[in-house]
């Protein structure tokens, strides 16, 4: 029985495909991932979907895996949320259980990176698996050199993570570095064992780079909107106005003139909140008035009125978001675009 360890996927589902046909995998040999299975690649998906359906493999945390389940979403980690769509929450059930390590007779199998001196179990998670705290922490111990430099243990290490250029980094008995940037157009690299054998396969393209420019406005569209705060708004809009991607422009001009109609709403909503005042105040009195509003969502505006008038900043100052002021307007009945 064979073990055939692969590098860094990152959503590259042909070439994990030809690296195991070249491999002549069979369904005795244990297939091990050592994990960034997904993001940046087109396939993530259908990477993730065969990694875990196949019997007899293994998937390690990988610093990508950990950023989906802490949801410290970058551009990548947004794009796979959409490639999911309603099976993402299935996706962060499962690699919520995954190892960060795994320990053969012959080898160590981690995602990043071990600190010298000590066992594999209490290794930090976050040295593991390559997250940035992992690596700030490695760095405060060796500086600038790599960790790799300072390893004494009695088992080589097989990891991914560092991008070793086209050809894995081999220190005899002591370290295999196997990510060969295959998301990059690089190589996807497997290390079968025991014997230590180097099995590559080319990648077809950059996949990275025609990801960035494909999602583009997915992920602009998919963004929270509602929920950011006006000066976010305004920034996102200004920074990709003049954008030369199909779409953008297009789409933050709406984004634009939906911030400019939400708050053109104040002139209206100004005079029905100062004759709600005067009605209550007419009923309640100037003291108690503030009792019978204290869980209206625009209580605050209402306190306001009281003392001094309102005004269309004030109003933007005390609803800083799009859903807060959708809320207000809402419940005063006023027509408002979602």
């Amino acid at each position: 029985m064979r073990t055939v360890v692969v590098g860094d996927i990152h959503g590259c589902y042909r070439e994990l495909l030809r690296l195991l046909e070249k491999v002549k995998l069979t369904a005795e040999d244990c297939l091990i991932s050592l994990g960034d299975i997904v993001d940046r690649g087109p396939d993530s998906v259908k990477v993730y979907d065969f990694l875990k359906n196949r019997p007899n493999t293994i998937v390690l945390m990988g610093n990508h895996e950990r950023k989906h389940l802490r949801q410290t979403l970058s551009y990548s980690q947004e794009i796979v949320k959409l490639q999911f769509g309603d099976r993402y929450l299935e996706f962060l059930d499962w690699i919520y259980s995954l190892p960060y390590y795994y320990e053969l007779p012959e080898a160590i199998l981690v995602h990043a990176a071990v600190e010298n001196g000590i066992a594999i179990a209490d290794q930090r998670e976050e040295v593991l698996c390559g997250c940035t705290a992992g690596e700030r922490y490695l760095e405060k111990h060796y500086g600038q050199a790599y960790w790799t430099q300072f390893y004494t243990g009695n088992k080589p290490v097989i990891f991914g993570h560092h991008v070793v250029e086209n050809d894995p980094l081999i220190l005899e008995r002591k370290a295999y570095g196997i990510d060969t940037g295959a998301c990059h157009g690089g190589r996807l690299t497997a290390l079968i064992l025991p014997g230590f054998e180097t099995v590559q396969v080319q990648s077809q393209k950059n996949y990275w780079r025609e990801e960035i420019a494909k999602w583009q406005l997915p992920v602009l569209q998919a963004k929270p909107w509602q929920t950011y705060k006006w000066e976010k708004i305004k920034a996102m809009c200004e920074e990709n106005r003049k954008s030369s991607v199909p779409g953008i422009a297009a789409f933050t001009a709406k984004k634009e003139q939906w911030v400019s109609n939400l708050l053109a709403l104040a002139p209206i909503a100004i005079p029905k909140l100062e004759a709600q005042l005067a009605a209550l105040i007419a009923v309640h009195g100037v003291d108690d008035f503030k009792k019978q509003v204290r869980d209206l969502s625009y209580a605050t505006l209402l306190y306001k009125a009281s003392s001094s008038q309102l005004t269309p900043e004030f109003l933007k100052q005390t609803l800083p978001t799009p859903d807060k002021w959708i809320q207000v307007m809402s419940d005063l009945g006023i027509d408002v675009e979602r």
